[in-house]
């Protein structure tokens, strides 16, 4: 039996999945802005991280993409009208922003190449071509800024949702605690 709370939530593999890319997203924008407070021995093995965490970032987006096409569970929108259209939009862009970004890390580290920890050695096809690999990175990182910037975005609106028009929405994505509350049962179940 499937209770109103499973057609009022995603699936706890959408919600993992859901929260891992977003603390990822964040980590590594957080390292990449924090770089210069490092000591310098420091940044190599800093980036070597950053660009461990982005392919385990591509792992988790290909799972997610795959999951979201054939299996996750789709809910009804919130919204109507405008509203819907822009939620939508945003949603598809975050994917889009996300997958863009990622391609451009791929290219920005085959661009300058790479030492990862000491254990994989990344060849660089343009060593000779500074202008290239300087466009490159900063292509990847203007990706990364519209990235945070529209999840900011995405946070705040589903934020607003949930403190101004109390209609639930990020109780649809979070965790839950284990159980249903009393309010959520079904009339005489259990």
């Amino acid at each position: 039996m499937q209770h109103n709370s499973d057609l009022t939530r995603y699936d706890s593999t959408t919600i993992a999945l859901h929260w891992l890319t977003a603390a990822l997203v964040l980590l590594l924008w957080l390292m990449a802005q924090s770089e210069a407070l490092l000591p310098r021995e420091w940044r190599h093995g800093m980036w070597s991280i950053h660009i461990a965490a982005g392919v385990g970032l591509i792992l988790v987006y290909g799972v997610r993409v795959r999951w979201r096409v054939s299996s996750g569970r789709r809910l009804p929108s919130i919204n109507t009208g405008v509203l819907r259209i822009a939620e939508q939009a945003v949603h598809w862009l975050l994917y889009a922003v996300l997958a863009v970004t990622l391609v451009l890390g791929v290219v920005n580290v085959a661009a300058r190449g790479w030492d990862l920890f000491g254990l994989v050695q990344i060849p660089s096809f343009a060593a000779d071509d500074r202008a290239l690999r300087r466009s490159i990175n900063g292509w990847h990182e203007l990706a990364a800024n519209a990235l945070i910037c529209l999840a900011a975005f995405h946070a705040v609106a589903a934020l607003w949702h949930h403190y101004a028009y109390k209609d639930g929405v990020l109780k649809r994505i979070w965790f839950t605690s284990g159980g249903m509350s009393a309010s959520q049962r079904p009339p005489g179940g259990h």
